[in-house]
């Protein structure tokens, strides 16, 4: 797996994991994922170290069954990774329980899902829209168009 730089992610001579630092959207610290038990175990994550800046974009990229998607999931509390912790906006989200993962996904994050996970029911506008209108807060359109504008989407509202 690599991310948008290039830096492949190595377990082995990994640094001590910082303190949280002001201004992160996402920190992981010694994050592995193991999948089963004994000599069929897979482990699709081996001790990931890894903080990213608020308001960037970052590509994860790497051959299928590389741990992409088992990262973002564990990045993202919707998996649980089997060791280490992960921070979302400087709120360690590792122990929580599913209600307050679940708060924390509708009210802090944003997901764009690799099989999308929409309502075809609904507008692409009114997919961005729907989280806000679960939490009950104002939907803001202009949000939505903005949003959808910057990740080339504007056209499809």
């Amino acid at each position: 797996m690599r991310l948008r730089s290039g830096r492949r992610q190595k377990a082995d001579d990994r640094p001590e994991a910082p303190a949280t630092t002001p201004g992160l959207a996402v920190e992981l610290h010694g994050v592995r994922r193991r999948y089963g038990r004994g000599a069929g175990a897979v482990h699709a994550l081996a001790g990931i170290d890894l903080a990213l800046a608020r308001g960037t974009f970052t590509a994860v990229m790497g051959p299928s069954g590389s741990g992409k998607s088992t990262f973002l999931q564990c990045a993202a509390g919707l998996d649980r990774p089997s060791a280490g912790s992960v921070r979302l906006g400087g709120t360690e989200i590792t122990g929580m329980g599913e209600n307050q993962l679940t708060e924390l996904r509708r009210s802090r994050l944003g997901f764009v899902f690799q099989a999308f996970n929409l309502l075809p029911s609904l507008t692409v506008e009114q997919n961005v829209l729907l989280p806000m209108r679960l939490a009950g807060r104002r939907q803001d359109r202009r949000r939505a168009q903005a949003v959808l504008a910057r990740v080339g989407l504007a056209d499809k509202a």
